[in-house]
């Protein structure tokens, strides 16, 4: 059996003790408090671990957001690209259709003028043959007495005219020599002559001297020119009128317009 006396056993124990009170003073307490500070720094370290992957999960997030937001928007700019292509595209062919409208407008209207001239220029043509030869015809047939009393009929037509016309003339023959520039088919007697002086003074309200020249193509009647304006009534000038007449109507009847 063991022989342990009290003093020896109780020194024992209390040396235990301290051992005890000493192991935790300066081991295990700060032992525990490295394991609870590792405990923590591991905690934190997890915790910001957690933290950085749901931080990253969000930008990962918002970074396909954004690129579906670029996709769509680069979508849109594609489509806004493609209408604006298609406008331009409709708008150069709506802008070349009305050029060539023009253009055949201008060729349509271009040929209508050369139609025209060239009908122009034919009637005219034919117009004249015509009236050379009605005049020839008519000059043929006419006797002096036509002429005479188309003389008679001027002298008469100066008597009937308006006050207005009457006024008119003697304003444009202020300042002027009074003179009237007769052109007749045959020579004036003395008597037409005089007549035909007098009637005209009577106009102007001033003696007026003839200038007469003989122009067998007026066939009968007379022109006479005072200042700027010209008094016809001879056969000359009603077939001339005549033969614009029927130039208008053939050129109505054709659809030109020259």
């Amino acid at each position: 059996m063991l022989d342990l006396d009290g003093a020896t056993l109780l020194f024992q124990i209390v040396n235990f003790l301290v051992l005890l009170w000493l192991l935790n003073r300066f081991l295990f307490r700060p032992l525990r408090q490295k394991l609870g500070e590792r405990r923590t720094t591991i905690s934190d370290t997890l915790q910001n671990a957690r933290d950085q992957e749901v931080e990253a999960a969000q930008l990962r997030k918002m970074w396909e957001e954004r690129q579906r937001q670029a996709e769509l928007h680069a979508e849109e700019i594609l489509q806004q690209a493609q209408r604006e292509a298609e406008d331009r595209r409709a708008e150069l062919l709506e802008e070349a259709r009305l050029q060539m409208d023009r253009l055949m407008e201008d060729m349509r209207s271009d040929l209508e003028r050369q139609r025209d001239e060239l009908l122009a220029v034919s009637y005219d043509d034919i117009l004249d043959a015509i009236i050379n030869l009605s005049g020839n015809v008519v000059q043929s047939v006419t006797t002096r007495r036509t002429h005479d009393d188309l003389v008679t009929n001027f002298a008469a037509s100066i008597f009937q005219m308006p006050q207005s016309e009457v006024e008119e003339y003697r304003q444009l023959m202020t300042g002027r020599v009074p003179t009237a520039f007769v052109t007749t088919p045959v020579p004036l007697t003395p008597d037409q002559t005089r007549t035909l002086a007098d009637t005209l003074s009577s106009l102007i309200d001033r003696r007026v001297e003839l200038q007469v020249q003989v122009e067998p193509e007026l066939v009968a009647g007379l022109q006479v020119r005072l200042a700027d304006k010209l008094i016809d009534n001879s056969v000359r000038n009603q077939l001339n009128r005549i033969r614009e007449r029927v130039r208008q109507d053939l050129m109505a009847r054709m659809g030109a317009t020259t």
